[in-house]
């Protein structure tokens, strides 16, 4: 019995696995990730101290795992056998909000990761492959997490598309567009507030 309240969950077709961020019991401490297998819906058991909101790579291949109160992401792999295994860790004080993948524009079949902030004004960019960082900075302000309420994503980051170029994130006032190519900022839309919600239309 592991009494595990679902608070979010990811799903990858390599293995055929649930990961489960369940939340905080009645003491406050946050069990590690549940693993179910979607096929029997029975729980495998814990990913081992894995804990916090877990993401999965388009390829299902990178297992992503952001834990605010830590200051924790934690990347895992999982092979074409449904095998999980650590690849590295990154600690971070950016309080990451929300993550985009990235088909990787120098590897065949890699991915990178991009990460805006609850409340800087950086974005954290992650090669996959590599365990490469790099910050693209000077993004102004997001909006206050009390600004929105609908969820904890108070400044959501969105690819254009699986194989896209570019990326959006808002600030309070503006939205970026980020070039994933070039890690880098592309330009600035001013005085757009509270975009917080980000449809793309076909792919760029």
């Amino acid at each position: 019995d592991y009494n595990c309240v679902p608070k979010s969950l990811a799903y990858t077709h390599r293995g055929g696995y649930y990961f489960i961020n369940c939340k905080p019991d009645t003491t406050g401490a946050v069990p590690p990730q549940l693993i179910v297998d979607s096929v029997t819906d029975s729980v495998i058991g814990y990913n081992g101290d894995v804990t916090g909101t877990p993401y999965i790579s388009p390829d299902g291949h990178y297992l992503v795992s952001i834990d605010d109160v830590k200051g924790l992401m934690k990347i895992q792999t999982i092979t074409v056998r449904g095998e999980i295994q650590d690849a590295f860790d990154i600690h971070t004080n950016l309080h990451i909000s929300d993550v985009a993948f990235q088909a990787s524009f120098t590897e065949a079949h890699q991915y990178n990761v991009f990460g805006s902030s609850t409340t800087q004004t950086d974005v954290l960019f992650v090669e996959l492959s590599s365990g490469k960082v790099k910050m693209v900075k000077s993004l102004k302000e997001p909006l206050k997490p009390d600004e929105w309420p609908w969820n904890s994503k108070n400044r959501l980051i969105e690819g254009s598309g699986l194989f896209g170029q570019y990326l959006m994130t808002p600030s309070k006032e503006s939205l970026f567009i980020l070039d994933g190519r070039l890690n880098k900022l592309n330009c600035e839309i001013t005085e757009v507030e509270r975009g917080n919600t980000v449809i793309w239309v076909g792919e760029a």
